[in-house]
């Protein structure tokens, strides 16, 4: 899932926001362009609410794209 962030944070201060939620989420953030691409066995809202508890005005991307060699890829295309 990936998402548009207001501000730049760092990788560390977002993954800190994620912990408590699930602990083994995996995060890509492109800082120039503020997206972020999270692996997570929460929901994508459940992201989106811990990461707007912590500060940050986020929306959900419509048409996701690879971040810094993330996969947005969930093998389900066959």
């Amino acid at each position: 899932m990936q998402f548009e962030l207001d501000a730049r944070p760092d990788a560390a201060t977002l993954a800190t926001a994620l912990r408590p939620l699930d602990p083994d989420a995996k995060i890509a953030l492109d800082g120039a362009s503020g997206r972020l691409d999270v692996i997570s066995s929460a929901s994508s809202e459940q992201v989106a609410a811990a990461l707007r508890q912590a500060g940050y005005a986020v929306q959900p991307v419509v048409q996701e794209l690879h971040v810094s060699g993330g996969s947005t890829c969930c093998g389900g295309c066959g």
